[in-house]
């Protein structure tokens, strides 16, 4: 199965996550319980994974806006470093 859910209740401090087996989520879930005892996760039988966290974790962050310039900018800059890491 390929769905991801998240279950967020009103008035509670932490959310369910149910997550794919491999999913870049999942797998920085996995990497994070050993160290955080706020978290609980678990891994299923298929290998999905699914974690309460704590309700502050959730973020929703839309990409970055770049002009055209910007990325030019940015472009110029990659291309100085990397000629300057050659000599």
């Amino acid at each position: 199965m390929n769905e991801n859910v998240i279950e967020w209740l009103k008035g509670q401090k932490t959310i369910a996550l149910t997550l794919t087996a491999g999913s870049k989520f999942a797998k920085k879930l996995i990497k994070l319980k050993d160290d955080h005892d706020e978290i609980d996760v678990r891994i299923n039988s298929d290998g999905s994974v699914f974690a309460h966290v704590p309700l502050k974790w959730l973020k929703i962050s839309p990409p970055r806006k770049v002009s055209e310039e910007q990325k030019q900018a940015a472009r110029d800059r990659l291309a100085q470093y990397q000629r300057e890491k050659n000599l």
